[in-house]
């Protein structure tokens, strides 16, 4: 799924729910920046994969909350 898609007229204080995790919107927002285009949660982990053109990454909740 489109990152973009997900956080399009959220707040930067709101948080968006993906597989039962929730995640800040200014965390996604700062990953945009960074490159990130697209997210596929992974339920059984409780990961989320990231990646953009030129960038690829594996996120937990606590490391998206940080970005926050």
């Amino acid at each position: 799924m489109k990152i973009a898609k997900l956080i399009s007229a959220k707040d930067d204080h709101e948080e968006i729910t993906i597989e039962d995790v929730s995640i800040p919107v200014s965390a996604l927002k700062k990953l945009i920046k960074d490159g990130y285009v697209h997210l596929m949660p992974y339920r059984q982990s409780k990961t989320f994969h990231l990646w953009g053109e030129r960038c690829t990454d594996c996120f937990t909740e606590q490391g998206l909350r940080k970005m926050a």
